[in-house]
């Protein structure tokens, strides 16, 4: 059996092994803490730049706008374990802008400094070097939102826009405020719609000569929003005439009226506006019309809130020829009171009413007075007594198609029964 050298006995040995690893371990040690204390740089990132102007400058109300460049790079040197402990409140950068004094475009100087002058690192450089800023007064200003979104319809359909804000505030150097013209809710969908579409639609602000500016020194309110695209089916509707005060057996032929423009191009919801066959135009009260041709030239047309007047047109022109017709006029001895009480009666003290009325001629010539009744409507009357004057319309026996031309009244005096 061969002997064990004299290395084999050694590394056999646990007292030895024991004395190499206090060894190994101490060298170690001795290497880490001679390395820790070895210079090295180290990088520290988004810290703030401060800017501070005068406080002359500020007493005048100036402020400084810097746009998108707000934080600085420091590159530091120093023992890595004291490096390793470095925080943001242990550097201050700063612009340096105590010169200015007036409004203007000014490129400041960007430095780093210790929060802490006897901190045991070094500040080898900062990035950026200087930034650009604006020195100016403060404004804010509100703005009309215009519809900027981009878009089509198919064909039979109509597509409106509903913005949720008509209006925004935007704030910032003063110069830059005052240079917008315009503010445009921009955005653009592809296809042709047939029904409701939501888009993104970013805010655009336009100068003077529509250039589009620049919004970093700006505050908006917000800077997109949700705009809607409301989709609906149109339709082509005739407009209708509505008369009041107009005789029951007196037809409205095609001759005798003329309407301008006789229908319009209304968009609504797909229920409802199935449903609309006519719009009724502002009404036409006979008892203003003679036996002449009349013109109307802006009458209004009553459109369904849920619909919309997609049409060029907000109003209609109608003439009304009734120039065929025949006038004459009448004393009506015949009164009757409607609309009274019961705990009221009532004596009528005109004694007579002369009424023009018109009509077809066969109808006016067969008319007579005894065939005429003056109705007095005390509806109004609200528990008067006494001697009241009253509105009175008029009742034809045999003349379905006459009407009585003009306003009445009538005298009666009312008491309790």
């Amino acid at each position: 059996m061969k002997k064990s050298s004299f290395t084999q006995k050694l590394f056999q040995n646990n007292y030895f092994l024991l004395v190499l690893a206090l060894i190994v371990s101490f060298g170690i040690w001795v290497y880490m803490s001679m390395n820790s204390v070895n210079d090295t740089n180290v990088t520290i990132s988004n810290l703030p730049i401060q800017t501070e102007l005068s406080d002359s400058a500020k007493d005048l109300g100036l402020q400084v706008f810097s746009g998108d460049t707000t934080t600085a790079s420091v590159t530091l040197s120093g023992n890595r374990t004291m490096l390793g402990q470095i925080t943001e409140s242990d550097l201050i950068v700063t612009a340096s802008a105590s010169s200015v004094s007036t409004t203007g475009n000014y490129t400041l100087p960007v430095s780093a400094t210790k929060a802490n002058p006897s901190s045991n690192f070094q500040i080898v450089s900062n990035t950026p070097s200087s930034i650009n800023v604006v020195v100016d007064y403060f404004k804010e200003g509100t703005f009309s939102i215009q519809d900027g979104l981009e878009y089509s319809v198919k064909n039979g359909y109509y597509g409106s826009t509903s913005m949720p804000y008509k209006e925004l505030k935007i704030s910032g150097p003063q110069s830059e405020v005052m240079k917008i013209k315009k503010v445009v809710a921009k955005g653009t969908i592809e296809g042709e719609l047939t029904e409701e579409k939501e888009v993104v639609a970013q805010i655009v602000l336009y100068d003077e000569n529509n250039n589009e500016l620049p919004q970093k020194l700006l505050t908006l309110s917000f800077t997109t929003m949700a705009v809607k695209v409301e989709v609906m089916p149109e339709k082509t509707v005739p407009l209708k005439p509505v008369f009041i005060n107009k005789p029951s057996g007196l037809d409205i032929t095609e001759d005798m009226i003329t309407i301008n423009p006789s229908s319009i191009l209304l968009a609504g919801p797909k229920e409802i506006i199935e449903n609309v066959k006519a719009v009724n135009i502002e009404a036409i009260d006979f008892s203003t019309l003679k036996n002449d041709v009349a013109k109307f030239d802006a009458l209004s047309f009553d459109v369904l809130d849920s619909c919309k007047n997609i049409s060029d047109n907000n109003t209609v022109s109608v003439t009304l020829d009734l120039s065929s017709m025949s006038v004459k006029q009448f004393d009506v001895e015949t009164f009757s009171v409607e609309g009274l009480l019961s705990k009221y009666k009532s004596e009528v003290t005109s004694k007579s009413i002369t009424v023009t009325v018109v009509g077809p001629k066969s109808e006016i010539d067969a008319l007579t007075a005894d065939k005429i009744t003056a109705v007095i409507d005390t509806t109004d009357a609200n528990g008067k007594t006494g001697s009241v004057q009253m509105p009175v319309s008029f009742k034809f026996s045999s003349a379905t198609s006459c009407w009585a031309y003009g306003k009445y009244q009538a005298n009666l005096t009312i008491t309790e029964s």
